[in-house]
C-alpha cells in the first residue's frame, strides 16, 4: 500500500509540474461517482488426491456496488485533445455479494485431503489507475488506464485448511466518454468503462497445499466533476 501511495503522489507532482512546460494546457482536479459490477470465476485444485473425482472445484462470484474516487489530470493544448491523469478509489468492496462456503468429506473413490467447512470471500482495496484520454470529436474521448489493486482474502477455516495470501493485481481499463464544461473553470465527464484484471493465482499454506486461480472483470459507469486551473 505504501509503495502505491508514493507512486500516486509522485504522479500527481509530475502531472502538476507539466503546467510549467506545456503550452496552453490546464491542470484539473475532481471527484467522481461510480457504479460498477464485478464478476469472477475460478478453480481450486487439491495438490494430492488419491481418488479420481472432485479434485478440482470451480465457483463463480459477483457483486454490484457504488463508490467514489478522486483524480488529478493534465490537459494538453487549447482543445484538450490529450489528457494524462491518476485516479484513486478509497475504501473497500467485496468481490462477491455473499460469502462462499464449502464442506469437504471423503466419499467413494475420493479421499479428501482436508475435511470440514471453509468460508471465503475477497475484498478489493487501494485501487489506483494511471490513465490517458484521447479526444475524438465534439467532447467524445477514448480512454486507456493501467491499474493496481489489492486483493485481500477473507477466510474462515475449520481445522486443517490453510489460507491464501493477499496479492496486488494489475489491470487494463478501456473507456468511452464525453467531456464538457460548465461555469468558468468547471468540467464534467460521463464515462463507461471495462477493466480486465490479471489472474489471481496462489497456493494455500496448508500441509496438503491447494492452488487457486481466479479471473476478475469489472464493468461500470462514472460521472466526474472537476475544476481546472
Amino acid at each position: 500500500m505504501l509503495n502505491k501511495t508514493i507512486k500516486a503522489l509522485m504522479t500527481l507532482i509530475a502531472i502538476s509540474s507539466l503546467s510549467s512546460f506545456a503550452y496552453a494546457g490546464s491542470f484539473g482536479i475532481g471527484v467522481s461517482g461510480n457504479i460498477a459490477s464485478v464478476s469472477a470465476d475460478g478453480t481450486e485444485t487439491e495438490a494430492t488426491n488419491t481418488g479420481t473425482d472432485n479434485s478440482v472445484k470451480s465457483a463463480t462470484a459477483g457483486n454490484s456496488f457504488a463508490f467514489g474516487s478522486v483524480f488529478a489530470e493534465y490537459n494538453f493544448g487549447d482543445s484538450e485533445r490529450f489528457t494524462l491523469g491518476v485516479d484513486y478509489i478509497p475504501g473497500k468492496a467485496d468481490v462477491n455479494s455473499k460469502t462462499l462456503s464449502r464442506t469437504d468429506a471423503s466419499q467413494g473413490a475420493y479421499t479428501a485431503q482436508d475435511t470440514g467447512t471453509v468460508k471465503a470471500n475477497a475484498e478489493i482495496s487501494d485501487h489506483i489507475t494511471y490513465y490517458a484520454e484521447l479526444g475524438i470529436v465534439g467532447g467524445v474521448y477514448v480512454k486507456y488506464g493501467f491499474s493496481q489493486v489489492d486483493i485481500d482474502v477473507k477466510q474462515t477455516n475449520s481445522t486443517g485448511y490453510g489460507t491464501y495470501p493477499d496479492k496486488t493485481l494489475d489491470a487494463h481499463t478501456f473507456g468511452l466518454g464525453y467531456k464538457g464544461g460548465f461555469g468558468t473553470n468547471g468540467f464534467y465527464k460521463i464515462e463507461g468503462f471495462y477493466s480486465d484484471y490479471d489472474s489471481y493465482s496462489a497456493t494455500s499454506t496448508s500441509t496438503n497445499a491447494h492452488t487457486v486461480k481466479a479471473d476478475l472483470d469489472v464493468t461500470g459507469a462514472k460521472l466526474a466533476l472537476g475544476y481546472k486551473f
